[in-house]
């Protein structure tokens, strides 16, 4: 059997095999070490999503302008496997920012953390079979073991997968904005069957359920729609119009009802749920803030970056959180598209996943609001697809150059060596694979977002009765709460923003430990009002560090002289 016949037998099972296999154990293992800041929001609103769908108040099924509703599904689904009594108590919906959801899931003998393990779960499940259509749809575009390779790179990538692994909007969002694309050019460059268009349009559907800046992906279609007028055939330009628009309503039609159908909000309320989701998007994008900040959306106050740093700031961190395997498969790929006589579908194919990931970059570079790095993940998915086809298209080269090479299972071979390299750039990281920094890079292109509070609360938890423990821990809500088996008081970022130090001092009498994160007091400099006026007062009882950085100190509120509380505030 030579390396042909393996390359035809890398079909249908044995491909979606090895994809499963090289993947999902990332995906699964230790998924519950850590909480990020952003989840134990979703989690209440997913809470909400269940409360809201199964008593019959479809108006109440919108939390957060994302909207987030693939999310808040899965949520729901691992509410009603865990706690399906949930749905019966009465106790209506709870503030996402506060902490009465896990106090109500406690006095009813249940953990968010196992809610959390749940989800996660069902969320690995998603995002397995999201994976395993993108596979069989670049196999058509570019073969089986361009396609292979691409996609296990992508999703075994530390950036990726550190984020994939949590209840991340992102992580789905790349891979419905995958699938959305590769369908529609399956359909447009390789052959014209109606459950392509479908696909890609159901994809985009999910992507806009997911979150609204997956909007650009019709800026691309549109381009690829246009790029195809173009081409070389029978029918006339006008005939090439009005097959290019029908495709595209068909294309937009199925997202609408896959959008309409998904989200029980549209069934009794469109316009409300259309408002909140667009509004807040533009007014983040153009105004830097929400519509309850703005009040309102104004036009002539739009604006955008008008220089490049927002885009080269996100050019940058992509390069500090990507592997040399991605940049040296993106070299390789380049040599490929500059070479004479390959296929019009995988040439294309190639620069529209360039165009894609650029998309993302350019959205989030110009407008105002964050600049958190995750933001880009279909970027990154794009960037590492490209990486993996480059280097496919090398061993390609390589045995057609040397007959040796061209033996029985070389590419399984070469597919392990560079999954195996993949993956191990981040392992060191594990379980916050979020935090890889390239070998040449000076910092993490994220960091700071919720690692190391679990540790932190295994510390505590290990005290002689820990459960009746207090600890007032600097945004502990999830990230540390989940963990600890005593009581958690939330030390709100707002306390020192508005030098609320009255509230700060009566928490912290009452506290028994005082847990603080300087690892972002550098993106967070309000809080040296509080860890300067401690250094050099008290020393910490545990210091957690984290790749050799300074994450969490844990104080006993005893240790603190009556000083320091006198002082807190004063310049």
């Amino acid at each position: 059997m030579n390396t042909n016949v393996l390359r035809a037998k890398m079909g249908g099972g044995l491909l979606v095999f090895l994809l499963l296999a090289l993947v999902l154990p990332s995906w699964l293992i230790q998924n519950d070490r850590v909480i990020n800041v952003d989840e134990p929001r979703w989690i209440v609103r997913g809470a909400n999503f269940y409360y809201a769908v199964t008593h019959g108040e479809f108006d109440k099924t919108i939390f957060e302008y994302h909207p987030g509703v693939t999310n808040m599904w899965i949520v729901a689904t691992a509410m009603h496997i865990y706690f399906p009594e949930y749905r019966g108590q009465g106790q209506g919906y709870f503030d996402p920012l506060k902490q009465k959801f896990e106090e109500f899931m406690r006095k009813n003998d249940k953990e968010a953390l196992e809610l959390v393990r749940i989800s996660r779960y069902i969320h690995a499940g998603v995002l397995a079979a999201t994976a395993v259509v993108a596979l069989i749809l670049l196999s058509r575009l570019v073969g089986s073991m361009a396609a292979l390779l691409g996609m296990v790179l992508a999703v075994v990538s530390p950036f990726y997968l550190g984020h994939s692994r949590l209840m991340n909007l992102e992580g789905m969002l790349s891979l419905f904005v995958l699938v959305s694309f590769l369908g529609l050019q399956v359909y447009l460059n390789k052959e014209r069957r109606p459950v392509y268009l479908l696909v890609s349009g159901a994809a985009f559907g999910l992507a806009q359920l997911t979150k609204s800046s997956s909007i650009v992906v019709i800026g691309l279609a549109g381009l690829m729609l246009f790029v195809g007028l173009f081409k070389p055939g029978e029918h006339t330009i006008k005939a090439k119009v009005w097959d290019a628009i029908k495709v595209f309503f068909i294309w937009f039609g199925a997202a609408v009802l896959v959008y309409f159908v998904l989200w029980p909000g549209m069934w009794v309320a469109p316009g409300k749920m259309l408002s909140e989701v667009y509004g807040n998007a533009l007014s983040y994008a153009f105004q830097g803030a929400r519509l309850d900040v703005t009040e309102d959306l104004s036009p002539d106050g739009f604006s955008l970056d008008s220089g490049l740093g927002g885009v080269l700031h996100f050019i940058k961190a992509w390069a500090s959180s990507s592997t040399p395997v991605t940049w040296l498969g993106l070299i390789l790929v380049v040599f490929f598209l500059l070479k004479k006589g390959e296929k019009v579908s995988q040439r294309s194919t190639h620069v529209y996943l360039l165009i894609l990931g650029v998309l993302f970059i350019l959205m989030f570079g110009f407008a105002q609001g964050r600049d958190s790095q995750h933001y880009i993940l279909s970027s990154y998915v794009a960037f590492d697809i490209l990486a993996g086809m480059g280097w496919a298209y090398f061993l390609r080269t390589l045995q057609e150059r040397w007959e040796v090479l061209n033996r029985p299972y070389f590419l399984l071979a070469a597919l392990l060596v560079l999954t195996s390299a993949q993956i191990s750039f981040g392992l060191p990281y594990a379980p916050y694979y979020f935090n890889y920094k390239a070998p040449l890079a000076s910092v993490s292109a994220t960091y700071g977002y919720g690692e190391g509070y679990s540790e932190a609360a295994d510390y505590l938890a290990e005290k002689p009765n820990a459960g009746a423990l207090r600890a007032y821990v600097y945004n502990g809500m999830g990230t540390f709460s989940y963990f600890f088996p005593g009581e958690t008081i939330l030390f709100k970022r707002v306390y020192i923003l508005d030098d609320d130090f009255v509230t700060i001092s009566a928490d912290m009498h009452r506290s028994d430990y005082l847990v603080l994160y300087p690892i972002v007091r550098e993106k967070q400099p309000e809080t040296e009002k509080i860890l300067a006026k401690l250094e050099g007062v008290v020393e910490p009882e545990k210091v957690i560090y984290i790749h050799g950085l300074e994450y969490l100190r844990i104080y006993r509120i005893a240790d603190i002289p009556e000083e320091f509380y006198q002082t807190m505030g004063r310049p």
